[in-house]
């Protein structure tokens, strides 16, 4: 059931409204053909009642030889009359209400003719009065009256009348009629429910645009009152957020340049010190701070994204990073499609991808990069054969400033920061970073970028 039922929003909104709307519209139509049959029955019934009553004054009344005639004259197929000498059916009392009804009216219309007796009988059906009338049996529910007549001179005069009972629900008409409102109310409530909620789907991209893109234009405020209000608070939080990452780029900023006066103090005062080897462990020691400092520096600036994006060949790009890299003398091998349009960050996305390469070929010995394009999404592989390491630290890596080497020896392990700004890029622009075994050992890292 739930695979039939639609998933969006305005799809169960327009099959609610359509399911509602169809219910109350037969439900009324229930009503009203049930009280127009009903009127429409009175109606017929008190008319054939009066048209009997009549007839029958002015036959009583007519000399006996005009009588054949008028009857002849006045015989309809759904109004039959005899004359003859007995009733055509056995005389009794009334079988309904109804029928006692018609006979107190048809005995107080033709009091001052003088007439002996009136049987009436009144039976509902949808045939059966071919034997009484030469004519082709009703197919819709009717009501037949018979009333016999018996005038002064001993004739009986027998009355058939017929008169529809009312039409059946479900005709071609209401069936129009229901197809009519389902379609007007589709039509309707879909153009209705597309502009409520079309800011949704706004709502949805400008959240969606924020993840990748923290200068993104905000929200324009529209729609109803709740949306309005939902899209101001949306705009509030992506300005706070903005300037929550600002306010961090400045003050990392900040410390790195007055840590670099100190730093550059003691360069100074370590030029005073006699010990080489002292000297050399203090320039060490001061080197890897300022690469610690520049490097947080540029991490802070890479979270804030201020690279504007643009589309680009991305295979071209990654092919320049390994050819790059090849020419330093790292061992690289790259299989990559011809051309692969992407809008990026390019010069965010080709240090994502150095830092991966680099660390391939770093831990692995060589580094082995593909890329596939399909389906709305570019895949990159980047594998190495060294020894890989445990499923356990494998989220671990991606958090900044951690290392799996405890010694904390820039020439072994960094300073904890690629894989960081690695991710840190990839979710930039929307993507996905994982790490798994390689088929032949080692590390890979996938990525999946969203085009």
């Amino acid at each position: 059931m739930k695979r039939v039922l639609p998933k969006s929003l305005a799809g169960q909104t327009v099959l609610v409204l359509l399911a509602g709307l169809t219910l109350t519209h037969i439900l009324s139509m229930l009503v009203y053909s049930s009280d127009r049959g009903e009127a429409l029955s009175v109606m017929a019934e008190q008319h054939l009642t009066q048209r009997i009553a009549n007839v029958s004054h002015l036959i009583s009344v007519s000399p006996p030889g005009w009588r054949n005639r008028i009857v002849a004259a006045l015989n309809e197929p759904l109004f039959s009359i005899t004359l003859s000498s007995e009733t055509m059916f056995t005389p009794g009392a009334p079988d309904s209400e109804k029928a006692f009804t018609i006979q107190k009216y048809m005995e107080n219309a033709l009091k001052k003719d003088s007439v002996r007796r009136i049987f009436t009988e009144l039976s509902s059906g949808t045939s059966g009065v071919q034997s009484l009338i030469r004519f082709t049996p009703l197919k819709i529910p009717h009501q037949s009256l018979r009333i016999s007549v018996e005038l002064n001179d001993g004739q009986w005069l027998n009355f058939l009348g017929t008169f529809p009972k009312g039409r059946p629900f479900w005709s071609g008409a209401s069936l129009l009629s229901v197809l009519s409102m389902a379609v007007a109310a589709i039509l309707l409530s879909v153009w209705v429910v597309r502009r409520l909620t079309m800011p949704l789907g706004k709502f949805a991209r400008a959240a969606e645009r924020l993840g990748k893109d923290m200068t993104a234009p905000a929200l324009p405020i529209d729609g109803p009152t709740e949306l309005r209000q939902a899209s101001r608070a949306f705009n509030e939080m992506q300005e706070r957020l903005r300037r929550f990452i600002e306010n961090r780029t400045r003050m990392l900023a900040a410390i790195s340049h007055d840590l670099r006066t100190p730093i550059t103090l003691l360069r100074l005062r370590s030029e005073l010190v006699d010990d080489e080897d002292l000297q050399a462990q203090i320039m060490s020691t001061l080197d890897e701070m300022e690469t610690m400092i520049a490097s947080t520096l540029a991490f802070a600036r890479e979270d804030a994204v201020m690279e504007e994006r643009r589309k680009v060949d991305i295979s071209a790009l990654l092919d320049s990073i390994c050819d790059d890299l090849c020419q330093a003398g790292l061992p690289i091998e790259a299989d990559l499609p011809h051309r692969v349009a992407y809008e990026c960050r390019p010069v965010s996305m080709k240090r994502a991808f150095t830092n991966l390469i680099d660390n391939a070929v770093k831990y692995g010995g060589k580094a082995y990069v593909a890329m596939t394009a399909a389906d709305g999404v570019v895949k990159i592989d980047i594998e190495d054969r060294g020894p890989g390491i445990p499923e356990e630290e494998m989220e671990h890596v991606f958090t900044p400033f951690y290392r799996i080497d405890p010694s904390r020896n820039p020439k072994t392990g960094g300073i904890g920061l690629g894989m960081s700004v690695a991710q840190t890029i990839i979710h930039a622009h929307g993507g996905r970073i994982s790490l798994s075994r390689a088929g032949k050992g080692g590390l890979r890292v996938h990525i999946e970028l969203p085009r």
